[in-house]
């Protein structure tokens, strides 16, 4: 069976997918790579599904659900950002200026929460601290879209733990956290979604209390997507690598956090793919007056916070 395709006119990026990916026939079905159709659905397929492939050179094409579009996703416009911006977010997600420390540090992909982030604090925690530090995540969930924090009383129904670790108590939520002061832990899939986090507390590691939480807030930062410190960054930000005692939360911070969790870029790429993608966005721009545009799946607004 021969079939002619085309590439879409409208350049898209499909949850993580390249615009290369998606083709569509002359009679209106559009058509998906086998693998990035599993990437989307997962690998089962019907009858009918099987009996509308189509083989492309080397490729298999899978046709793509009609209504999908309409019923699961929505259309976001590239989000463009200058260079100086771009070059210190990506020292922080894929260390592009950092001398790689082992060989993973060179295949970093962009880490970061699909799913709600549901916070169980053990009773080991300092209240001082855990109050604090609910402030502190509840600000930053207010202010990113995207990025849903919050509280559970059951640990079952977390997905992020954080606990004290000290002296006296001396039961790690996760043995890989292997600082005997403060630390994290994160596990991601497939897509690089992130979907569990243990953090460590150890309020006899300062004296000052306050410099205690400089070092918890960088880390929950941090957790948020597996980020980087850069020398890039003014040294009284949180993510920056530079020392300076009294670090805060900087607007740069938080408009990098935003960022992240902005549906205007690609998500879960390893660095080639991230910079492709604005290269290619910033081409269209340019050659049509036009934005790229990327598809996900329809996002959750929901920001209700549980004590």
């Amino acid at each position: 069976m021969k079939v002619k395709v085309t590439l879409f006119v409208l350049l898209i990026s499909f949850a993580g997918i390249s615009q290369n990916d998606i083709i569509q026939t002359k009679q209106g079905q559009s058509y998906t790579k086998l693998h990035s159709y599993k990437r989307l659905f997962g690998d089962k397929f019907s009858k009918n599904d099987s009996l509308n492939f189509i083989i492309r050179g080397k490729d298999t094409l899978v046709p793509f659900p009609k209504d999908y579009k309409k019923t699961s996703s929505v259309l976001v416009p590239y989000e463009p950002k200058d260079s100086l911006f771009l070059e210190i977010y990506k020292d922080i997600v894929y260390k592009k200026y950092q001398k790689p420390i082992k060989e993973s540090d060179k295949k970093l992909t962009m880490k970061y929460w699909k799913t709600d982030i549901k916070i169980y604090f053990t009773k080991s925690v300092d209240v001082t601290v855990k109050k604090k530090l609910k402030k502190f995540a509840t600000y930053l969930s207010e202010k990113v879209d995207s990025l849903n924090i919050s509280f559970v009383n059951q640990l079952e129904k977390s997905n992020y733990v954080v606990y004290g670790y000290n002296s006296k108590n001396t039961f790690k939520f996760d043995d890989r956290i292997k600082s005997e002061s403060n630390g994290y832990y994160i596990l991601w899939d497939a897509n690089q979604r992130i979907y569990n986090c243990k953090l460590q507390i150890n309020d006899e590691s300062f004296k000052n209390k306050e410099d205690l939480m400089i070092e918890i807030k960088k880390m929950f930062l941090g957790s948020l997507g597996h980020f980087n410190y850069t020398n890039r960054l003014p040294k009284e930000s949180l993510l920056s690598v530079l020392y300076f005692k009294n670090k805060s939360l900087t607007p740069q911070d938080l408009e990098i956090l935003k960022y992240h969790y902005s549906y205007g870029i690609c998500k879960g790429t390893d660095l080639e793919t991230f910079e492709e993608q604005h290269k290619i966005a910033k081409k269209t721009f340019l050659e049509t007056g036009r934005n790229m545009f990327f598809i996900h799946p329809k996002l959750s607004n929901n920001k209700n916070k549980q004590d």
